[in-house]
């Protein structure tokens, strides 16, 4: 048994052998009795020492089939950035205005209250939908109910693509938009509870990268239908979410169940067997050592796990962490750049064809924006990330809303275009990808589902307030405000760079564990850094002490 464990200790990485305490067949015994526990905790705290050292790469190889389930949850939450972008896009194409709206001057329009519905409505059902479906996972799983959400997203989409009415439209919008609540707050919390420590943050940064994703491909679907004369103008846009739907349906019902569903319901048995389909037999037994002992001593902390849990002193300050971080997604901009910025192309001058172009554009700068944070997010940290990407977010939304004060001036509605695209590059650099990353990390583990729930719900909820307040605020034939709204945004943004500074707590490199332990401490956020816990201490202790008996063993 321990031969294997040699090559391990030499190498300090993690590999196929089995961890001290922990049989290498079947299923484990109940870990009821005070010496298995502490069998379990000596694993856990040895394989997290091993875990931290790890670079991603050698993660991935480590562990390629958790790797490809969470690359899979990540290809189903296409789904909600491009269904997102649909429903605001379709505003800005004249043929959708022409069908389902009326004439205003020279051009056509949609009713302002339709328009508010359109865009808010669902928003409102995707914050409905995230508040029950972290109840209905946590009580039935994540898997099944992530495959009910996928069959019922296939006849909706159908809804959108036939209406020829606005109130059938908007039903199947509505109806769509409860499936997305589903995976907005089901993939994110099964890709955070099965993602090994290297690979947590490039995971919750990929849930990122996949609502910037669906938005890019439905640019560039627009920019080829987008002036034509027919229906197909903007059905085309719907075609492909059937394609991201129904091939997610095929694949979902092989989604293993997660591990952490199981350890909550005391079915340790079916969490390794579980474990055992996203890792090896002896990688399944050290994650289990890990995710047994974190569960257990979570509820040390919270025996209970109800939303009112979520605001307990225990866990109070993490879940205003993380629902303040959501909150200040949609009150940094990012509502009006993602719903306004084609149209405001168009209001500034430029065709209908090259709006979309430069949407094309600041969708590709958004996906760049992730892909640059994943080389950044671990190797400087959560919190100095944040901080600059507000920080950038201030001055952009300063610069737009000021140059865009006077309409008459093209030069400078073409400047503010240009920062309207450029924020995009920022904000999906910063705040975008953190506030998943922080979500994953900051959350109790007993509580992630539903504080992941409480930050998605205020996130669309105040996404839905500005998509009935924008129109109003915007539109040609209403406020008119342009991009002066942005001034709103700059003020926002400065005071967030306060609470940031002094509440956001840096979780990189730290296991749930040291976490905890930091939390409990009422260590301050600014020296979460440089602070050693007593969990790193122990994995240290246990790590040697086990590269001893290898030693001792050995020599036998």
């Amino acid at each position: 048994m321990f031969s294997p464990l040699k090559k391990l200790f030499k190498s300090e990485k993690a590999s196929e052998d089995v961890v001290p305490g922990v049989e290498a067949e079947g299923a484990l015994a109940p870990t009821d009795s005070a010496h298995e526990m502490d069998q379990l905790e000596t694993a856990a705290r040895a394989q997290q020492k091993i875990e931290h050292g790890l670079s991603r790469w050698e993660a991935i190889k480590l562990y390629p089939r958790a790797s490809a389930w969470m690359l899979f949850m990540v290809w189903a939450m296409i789904l909600v950035g491009y269904e997102n972008q649909a429903g605001s896009i379709v505003i800005s194409i004249p043929q959708f205005r022409q069908d389902f709206g009326h004439k205003y001057k020279t051009e056509y329009v949609l009713d302002t209250q339709w328009q508010s519905a359109i865009s808010g409505g669902p928003l409102g059902a995707i914050a409905i939908s995230s508040f029950a479906s972290s109840w209905i996972g946590d009580r039935f799983g994540r898997k099944w109910i992530i495959v009910i959400a996928l069959i019922v997203s296939i006849p909706s989409i159908a809804i959108e693509y036939v209406a020829t009415s606005i109130e059938v439209f908007f039903a199947g919008k509505f109806i769509n938009a409860l499936c997305l609540g589903v995976f907005s707050t089901l993939c994110v919390t099964y890709v955070s509870e099965v993602s090994p420590l290297a690979l947590r943050g490039l995971s919750a940064a990929l849930c990122s990268l996949s609502l910037c994703i669906g938005p890019f491909i439905c640019f560039l679907i627009n920019n080829t239908t987008a002036t034509y004369t027919s229906r197909m103008a903007y059905r085309g846009v719907f075609i492909p979410q059937w394609i991201f739907s129904i091939s997610c349906l095929v694949v979902a019902p092989f989604l293993p169940e997660s591990p952490y569903y199981y350890i909550a319901k005391n079915k340790d048995n079916k969490a390794v067997e579980s474990l055992k389909r996203l890792y090896t037999p002896a990688q399944a037994q050290q994650q289990f050592a890990i995710m047994k002992i974190t569960y257990e001593e979570s509820r040390l902390i919270s025996a209970s796990t109800t939303y009112a849990d979520c605001f307990k002193k225990s866990d109070l300050k993490r879940t205003l962490i993380i629902v303040f971080a959501f909150f200040m997604q949609p009150m940094s901009g990012v509502s009006f750049i993602a719903s306004y910025s084609t149209y405001y192309y168009q209001l500034a001058g430029f065709s209908t064809q090259r709006s979309y172009q430069l949407s094309c554009g600041a969708q590709a700068l958004s996906i760049c924006g992730v892909i640059g944070s994943w080389f950044i997010i671990d190797r400087f940290g959560r919190r100095p990330l944040m901080l600059y990407g507000m920080l950038s977010l201030t001055i952009l939304n300063l610069i737009v809303a000021g140059a865009g004060t006077d309409t008459s001036n093209m030069t400078a509605m073409t400047v503010a275009s240009a920062f309207i695209a450029m924020y995009n590059f920022f904000y999906n650099g910063s705040i975008g990808p953190l506030t998943y990353v922080l979500a994953s990390e900051v959350s109790s583990v007993g509580l992630r589902a539903k504080t992941m729930a409480l930050g998605t719900i205020t996130n669309y909820a105040f996404q839905c307030l500005w998509s009935f307040v924008l129109p109003y605020m915007f539109n040609p034939d209403q406020g008119n405000m342009g991009s002066k709204i942005n001034f709103i945004f700059t003020g926002i943004s400065f005071l967030s760079l306060f609470a940031f500074y002094f509440y956001l707590p840096e979780t990189a490199g730290r296991s749930f564990e040291e976490i905890d332990e930091l939390f409990a401490n009422k260590v301050p956020a600014r020296k979460w850094k440089s602070y050693v816990t007593e969990r790193q201490s122990e994995s240290e202790k246990c790590f040697d002490q086990l590269k001893q008996d290898v030693a001792y063993v050995e020599e036998v």
